[in-house]
Protein backbone atom coordinates (compact mmCIF):
# COMPACT_ATOMS: atom_id res chain seq x y z
CA UNK A 1 0.00 0.00 0.00
CA UNK A 2 1.44 3.30 -0.77
CA UNK A 3 1.91 5.86 1.90
CA UNK A 4 -0.36 7.93 0.37
CA UNK A 5 -2.90 5.54 -0.14
CA UNK A 6 -3.01 4.37 3.91
CA UNK A 7 -3.20 8.61 4.79
CA UNK A 8 -6.44 8.99 3.00
CA UNK A 9 -7.65 6.00 4.43
CA UNK A 10 -7.01 6.77 7.79
CA UNK A 11 -8.30 10.43 6.98
CA UNK A 12 -11.58 9.33 5.37
CA UNK A 13 -12.84 5.74 6.96
CA UNK A 14 -10.77 5.46 10.44
CA UNK A 15 -10.64 8.84 12.34
CA UNK A 16 -14.17 9.66 11.83
CA UNK A 17 -14.87 6.37 13.53
CA UNK A 18 -12.85 6.77 16.13
CA UNK A 19 -14.12 7.61 19.85
CA UNK A 20 -11.96 9.37 22.36
CA UNK A 21 -10.16 6.49 24.19
CA UNK A 22 -10.22 3.93 21.07
CA UNK A 23 -6.71 1.91 20.74
CA UNK A 24 -5.46 1.79 17.50
CA UNK A 25 -3.73 -1.45 17.04
CA UNK A 26 -0.85 -1.06 13.94
CA UNK A 27 2.03 -3.54 12.52
CA UNK A 28 4.77 -2.28 11.27
CA UNK A 29 4.40 -1.47 7.81
CA UNK A 30 6.15 1.65 6.99
CA UNK A 31 2.98 3.74 6.00
CA UNK A 32 1.75 3.27 9.32
CA UNK A 33 5.09 4.73 11.17
CA UNK A 34 4.22 8.20 9.51
CA UNK A 35 4.21 10.86 11.79
CA UNK A 36 0.68 12.42 10.30
CA UNK A 37 -1.22 9.06 11.00
CA UNK A 38 -0.59 9.25 14.70
CA UNK A 39 -0.92 12.70 14.66
CA UNK A 40 -5.01 12.40 13.12
CA UNK A 41 -5.59 9.44 14.98
CA UNK A 42 -4.34 11.10 18.58
CA UNK A 43 -5.90 14.34 17.65
CA UNK A 44 -9.56 12.02 17.22
CA UNK A 45 -8.63 11.38 21.49
CA UNK A 46 -7.67 7.61 20.29
CA UNK A 47 -4.45 6.60 21.08
CA UNK A 48 -1.62 4.27 18.73
CA UNK A 49 0.10 1.03 19.87
CA UNK A 50 2.40 -1.30 17.50
CA UNK A 51 2.84 -5.12 17.68
CA UNK A 52 6.32 -6.20 18.00
CA UNK A 53 8.46 -6.48 14.70
CA UNK A 54 6.55 -10.01 13.37
CA UNK A 55 3.70 -11.27 15.68
CA UNK A 56 1.81 -13.37 13.96
CA UNK A 57 0.00 -14.85 17.39
CA UNK A 58 -0.94 -11.68 17.91
CA UNK A 59 -2.03 -10.18 14.78
CA UNK A 60 -5.95 -11.34 13.88
CA UNK A 61 -5.43 -10.37 10.21
CA UNK A 62 -3.39 -14.01 10.20
CA UNK A 63 -6.58 -16.08 11.44
CA UNK A 64 -8.13 -14.09 8.38
CA UNK A 65 -5.88 -14.67 5.82
CA UNK A 66 -5.08 -18.83 6.85
CA UNK A 67 -9.23 -19.12 6.82
CA UNK A 68 -9.19 -17.42 3.50
CA UNK A 69 -6.81 -19.34 2.30
CA UNK A 70 -8.55 -22.63 3.34
CA UNK A 71 -11.60 -21.38 1.69
CA UNK A 72 -9.92 -20.65 -1.67
CA UNK A 73 -7.97 -23.87 -1.98
CA UNK A 74 -11.60 -25.63 -1.44
CA UNK A 75 -12.63 -24.04 -4.67
CA UNK A 76 -9.00 -25.07 -7.04
CA UNK A 77 -9.98 -21.94 -9.25
CA UNK A 78 -7.59 -21.21 -12.37
CA UNK A 79 -9.22 -17.84 -12.93
CA UNK A 80 -8.46 -14.44 -11.32
CA UNK A 81 -11.63 -13.80 -11.69
CA UNK A 82 -13.25 -16.21 -9.98
CA UNK A 83 -10.47 -16.08 -7.43
CA UNK A 84 -11.42 -12.51 -6.61
CA UNK A 85 -15.18 -13.23 -6.75
CA UNK A 86 -14.33 -15.83 -3.98
CA UNK A 87 -12.37 -13.67 -2.03
CA UNK A 88 -15.32 -11.18 -1.99
CA UNK A 89 -17.26 -13.79 -0.84
CA UNK A 90 -15.43 -15.60 1.62
CA UNK A 91 -14.53 -11.92 3.34
CA UNK A 92 -18.76 -11.24 3.32
CA UNK A 93 -19.18 -14.51 5.14
CA UNK A 94 -16.45 -13.71 8.03
CA UNK A 95 -19.43 -12.91 10.63
CA UNK A 96 -19.30 -11.11 14.09
CA UNK A 97 -18.12 -13.87 16.16
CA UNK A 98 -15.16 -14.96 14.51
CA UNK A 99 -13.70 -11.81 15.00
CA UNK A 100 -14.47 -11.92 18.63
CA UNK A 101 -12.50 -14.75 18.30
CA UNK A 102 -9.49 -13.72 16.76
CA UNK A 103 -9.63 -10.77 18.57
CA UNK A 104 -10.10 -13.06 22.06
CA UNK A 105 -7.46 -15.48 20.80
CA UNK A 106 -4.86 -12.97 19.88
CA UNK A 107 -5.67 -11.24 23.70
CA UNK A 108 -6.74 -7.82 22.76
CA UNK A 109 -10.33 -8.76 24.58
CA UNK A 110 -11.65 -11.87 26.90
Amino acid sequence: MKKEDFLEFVKVNLVPQLKVGDVVIMDNLNSHHRPEVREMIEAAGATVEYLPVYSPDFNPIEMMWSQLKIFLWKFRTETIEVLEQLTRLEARLVDLQCLRNWFTKCCYCT
